[in-house]
């Protein structure tokens, strides 16, 4: 961990940031970026329809992903773990209990969303990440991690069903429900 990663986290814990934004290391520094209606919408969506269509499961989000990989630990918009998983003392959820994890595009996230954190999250072993853009009213799923990469990917525009394999299940999200920016 360089010392700006660690600084960076020791922020994000110390600060108080309204649920309306979030804390972020860009080329400008540190700065406070707020989310905006359609992400927020949208990630509530996804909430809801985990809690609805996978029996035996629980939404989760604003969590952290651990144990931290080169100082980072990402903070996916959605996932879901089963229900005796659940430990409501913590914001924090062991990479090896997530069956996918979604992220909602933001204008500051793209690069992120698109780049960066797919390697974050195919190294950590998480089956599925799903990709959630409500700049372009399109979605990426990225299946299949093996040496930290996603060796598969299907995308669509939203109306159209998005199925990600969750244990024995197949969660099955109506992307018709997502809102554009």
């Amino acid at each position: 961990m360089t010392i700006a990663e660690s600084w960076v986290e020791s922020m994000q814990q110390a600060m108080e940031v309204p649920r309306s934004a979030r804390l972020r290391l860009t080329r400008n520094g540190l700065t406070s970026v707020p989310v905006t209606h359609a992400h927020r919408t949208t990630q509530r969506r996804i909430e809801n329809q985990i809690e609805e269509r996978l029996p035996g499961w629980t939404p989760v989000g604003e969590f952290a992903v651990v144990p931290p990989r080169e100082g980072y630990k990402p903070e996916p918009d959605a996932s879901a773990l089963p229900l005796d998983q659940v430990r409501t003392d913590k914001s924090e959820i062991d990479e090896t209990l997530l069956p996918f994890v979604v992220e909602v595009v933001s204008p500051e996230s793209v690069k992120r969303d698109y780049s960066t954190k797919p390697d974050h999250y195919a190294l950590r072993g998480i089956p599925a990440y799903l990709v959630v853009d409500v700049l372009t009213a399109r979605w990426t799923l990225m299946t299949r991690p093996e040496a930290g990469e996603y060796r598969h990917e299907e995308s669509g525009v939203f109306g159209d069903p998005i199925e990600i394999p969750v244990a024995d299940q197949t969660l099955v999200l109506d992307s018709s429900q997502f809102m554009r920016v």
